[in-house]
């Protein structure tokens, strides 16, 4: 035990240390790299505090190996002649100076050598969102070394590391390099959040290579190689080759280049990039869990204006966690809280979850049943429906209601109204596209898709049933994704 407690480290030491370690895990920014460089120069107790540092962190690196440099110096110094000594000494400061710009670049080269690639990049999508990483859907998770990264829809951000944020704009192509730090971006715009101190990282877009230089800064790749490169702030280095030139570009500038054409450094308008995910509010949502026998018309919903009964030959009843249609055709209206039409981009998801109806013994024998649920707009529009007929078999399929060719319809799906299931659909209006997926979300699997030939934004959801076509939804919700 010590008899006397340690020093306390000066504010100088503490700062030279954090620098140590930055440069060790090799987050230290450019600039601090600079004055470490010098310290190890100056300063023989620093060039031993790293020299423990680095053999520390060596033996924790259990799967890579480095030549015992210092040792081999080591045994040199202690078999040279003794005569030597005094030469030794006279150029001690020498070598030491040698030996830190040495030791430097060694950590260096260890660092990108010998350590192993980077962890896998976090990413999580917008709640409209479908991509997948390597082929497959995740909620959220990993995209690691080599994998491919393809955003179908919404906006996806990527952790890269706790410096480095993308967020990604679909639709979208990104391959992560086999080091789990370089991007190849093959199509789609992407937005990077460079911290200071953040790995060196590059971004092949187009034929030429992007590196940072602690920035924000964005890039866009069209279809047939073209692509822009937009800084915000910081400056980005663009290398197009030999032939093409290398520039390097500051807060305000950008660049762009068609195919293999020359570069433009005209300042060209800003490509309106995704920097965080959209927004999101529930605008509808039920999960008809008041007593049994509840009067559906004049109910409230959990979100949204009450229920409006437009069509019931007999009274239309809910509760227990269940709206069942069974008995008569229905036509059910639940209104949204939001009726305003906005002047920008939404996303509308209405999710709903069935289960088998009540009466379900003359579904074989009335073949023309019906059941539906449709998206209206504020002037009584019907925008699009997710329906299933019994001469279908009761499977559901996506109908575009406005198309002016009476109804353009998806392939059947093979879910049927009747049975327990969880579906989804999306609506963009502006990318005129409906999609359906089996599940809960837009992540789910994709089981349906047409185009959307109406720009109007829904404001109330209709459930319609008739002829023994009959629907019994545990849970009904809409939300609206906001694209400002």
């Amino acid at each position: 035990m010590n008899a006397f407690p340690p020093s306390p480290e000066s504010a100088d030491e503490k700062d030279t240390n954090k620098l140590l370690h930055e440069l060790l895990d090799g987050t230290i920014a450019k600039d601090e790299f600079d004055r470490l460089e010098q310290t190890l120069l100056d300063d023989p107790q620093v060039r031993r505090d790293y020299f423990a540092l680095m053999s520390t962190d060596q033996m924790l690196a259990d799967n890579y190996e480095i030549p015992d440099h210092l040792a081999m110096h080591a045994q040199l110094i202690a078999g040279a002649d003794a005569d030597a000594g005094e030469r030794r000494r006279r150029n001690w400061w020498i070598w030491g100076s040698s030996a830190a710009a040495a030791l430097v670049l060694l950590s260096a080269t260890w660092f990108t050598f010998f350590r192993g690639p980077a962890d896998p990049a976090r990413v999580a999508g917008s709640a409209d969102s479908y991509f997948l990483i390597d082929g497959a859907a995740v909620d959220e998770g990993s995209w690691g070394h080599g994998q491919r990264l393809e955003v179908s829809d919404g906006v996806v951000v990527a952790r890269l590391n706790k410096f480095t944020e993308a967020c990604i704009d679909g639709p979208a192509l990104v391959y992560m390099g086999e080091n789990g730090r370089d991007l190849d971006l093959r199509r789609g715009r992407v937005y990077f959040r460079v911290a200071p101190g953040a790995p060196k990282f590059k971004i092949s877009a187009a034929g030429a290579s992007i590196r940072h230089i602690g920035t924000e800064f964005g890039v866009r790749v069209m279809e047939g190689g073209s692509c822009e490169v937009h800084v915000v702030n910081g400056a980005v280095e663009i290398d197009r080759g030999i032939q093409k030139g290398k520039w390097t570009l500051k807060a305000g500038d950008s660049a762009s280049w068609l195919n293999r054409g020359n570069t433009s450094l005209d300042p060209v308008a800003a490509t309106d990039f995704r920097k965080a995910l959209p927004g999101e509010v529930v605008v509808f949502q039920d999960d008809f869990s008041e007593p049994g026998g509840t009067t559906l018309k004049g109910k409230q919903p959990d979100v949204g204006q009450p229920w409006d009964v437009l069509l019931e030959r007999n009274l239309t009843t809910t509760g227990g966690g269940l709206l069942d249609t069974s008995g008569s055709a229905r036509n059910l209206r639940g209104r949204f809280t939001q009726e305003t039409q906005p002047n920008h981009r939404q996303v509308v998801l209405m999710s709903f979850s069935t289960r088998q109806p009540s009466a379900i013994l003359d579904k074989q024998t009335r073949m023309g049943g019906i059941e539906k649920i449709v998206l209206q707009a504020a002037d009584g529009t019907v925008i699009c429906s997710v329906q299933a007929r019994a001469k279908d078999g009761h499977r559901w399929r996506l109908r575009d209601e406005a198309s002016s060719e009476g109804g353009t319809e998806s392939e059947l799906t093979n879910i049927s109204a009747l049975q327990e299931n969880e579906l989804t659909l999306r609506y963009d209006a502006l990318a005129g596209k409906i999609t359906l997926h089996s599940g809960t979300s837009t992540q789910a699997k994709l089981i349906a898709e047409i185009p959307a030939s109406s720009r109007a934004i829904p404001t109330s959801v209709t459930i319609w049933n008739d002829d023994g076509g009959d629907l019994a939804l545990k849970r009904l919700s809409v939300k609206v994704v906001d694209y400002p």
